[in-house]
């Protein structure tokens, strides 16, 4: 799970993860977040999702996180978007008005570049294994505004059926990691395993998905 297991997924385009639509959770409960969360929101490990696009359109300033820089150009080049690159540190900035996508290591990111009282995390936290999470959660609280709050989709599965990335997350696990310094509601709980069929050829027999708000405390 280093930085070269996911470059090599994007030169390979090994990328099962992307949806081509908007992310039907998102839209049902972006609305849930406060004003203030809506209003800039930040999307860790956001490859070339199109629920960024989504977002502007809901008027939200959108700042993504992304390791690859394939990822940002597909983004760009199949969203007719110009995003001009920008050397900033250990990062290159894309940005366009209302968008900016740091491309680099997200472990390294600093608040002022972020500067979000919002995330929409749905395929960062799944694609880590146990042993990132925690340094995750702290990274992603050292970003965000003392005020954020944000959504976080997660799955459960039976672990002995397939391997991840997407990883399982149980609801004692989220507890684990959020409850010190945020509010934790969940949103929604379904089985949809029936709408991916990808992970039946995987060998899952069960797949629940939760829709988690995050408020800080």
């Amino acid at each position: 799970m280093d930085a070269e297991f996911w470059h090599e997924r994007w030169r390979k385009q090994e990328i099962g993860f992307h949806r081509e639509q908007v992310h039907p959770q998102l839209a049902a409960h972006f609305h849930q977040l406060n004003d203030t969360a809506r209003q800039r929101v930040f999307v860790p490990l956001c490859g070339k999702s199109v629920d960024m696009i989504w977002l502007c359109q809901q008027g939200a300033e959108v700042v993504g996180s992304e390791l690859s820089a394939l990822a940002i150009e597909a983004f760009a080049q199949e969203n007719a978007l110009e995003l001009s690159p920008t050397e900033a540190g250990e990062h290159t900035l894309y940005a366009q008005s209302g968008l900016s996508l740091w491309q680099g290591d997200f472990f390294t990111l600093t608040p002022e570049q972020i500067q979000c009282t919002g995330f929409y995390d749905r395929a960062a936290l799944v694609a880590l294994p146990p042993s990132m999470r925690e340094a995750y959660v702290a990274q992603l609280e050292r970003v965000l505004a003392p005020n954020a709050s944000g959504l976080v989709i997660t799955f459960e599965y039976d672990s002995a059926e397939m391997s991840g990335p997407p990883f399982p997350i149980s609801a004692d696990e989220i507890q684990s990691l959020f409850a010190a310094n945020w509010h934790i509601e969940r949103l929604s709980f379904q089985d949809i395993l029936a709408e991916h069929p990808g992970m039946q050829a995987r060998g899952l027999t069960s797949l629940q998905e939760s829709v988690w708000r995050l408020t800080r405390r």
